[in-house]
């Protein structure tokens, strides 16, 4: 599935008064064409470009702000920067919705690469990533998912528990501009 195809489902799925931590940075554009977000404080990102925030950051809000649904769109690379939050979530019971978008690459370092035409970065491919399984390994429910309508399934599913969960989809490589 393509990762706008992914977003569209989030976007058919997100609750009116729901939260976005966003770092999947290929799936960027994808999302903030089709997520609309009108309540103050529904979007965070890390605008500097560094990897590694949304996890943590994703906890954090959802603390902040429990009566609101958190909803942290990761990708499987960005996610190991933080991976242990996994553990936090199960052990406090932080009912954040962990929507993994696995592309198998740091797309977002390939895109940088060709900018800069730097060709055959070592460690930009990530085939053997497997978030569900560690997010499960920390306690964290998981579900893989292949199909846009089981995929809006579980995110509803996801965002409606009183415990944290991770959705897991393999979306297609590279860049998501629309």
């Amino acid at each position: 599935m393509s990762p706008s195809a992914a977003v569209q489902e989030l976007a058919d799925a997100f609750p009116a008064d729901g939260i976005v931590v966003l770092e999947s940075p290929s799936a960027t554009l994808a999302l903030r064409n089709r997520l609309r977000l009108d309540k103050p404080g529904s979007y965070y990102f890390g605008a500097g470009g560094g990897l590694g925030f949304g996890v943590s950051a994703a906890l954090g809000v959802q603390l902040a702000q429990p009566e609101r649904p958190v909803v942290c769109v990761v990708g499987e690379g960005s996610a190991q920067y933080a991976i242990q939050g996994f553990w936090t979530a199960s052990a406090y019971s932080v009912p954040v919705t962990f929507l993994v978008l696995r592309n198998e690459e740091y797309a977002i370092l390939k895109w940088f690469g060709m900018l800069e035409n730097v060709s055959g970065a070592p460690g930009l491919d990530l085939p053997k990533l497997d978030v569900a399984s560690v997010a499960e390994g920390y306690g964290v429910s998981a579900r893989r998912v292949t199909e846009t309508g089981e995929l809006g399934d579980a995110l509803r599913e996801a965002i409606a528990a009183e415990e944290p969960r991770v959705v897991e989809v393999r979306v297609t490589p590279g860049m998501a501009l629309t």
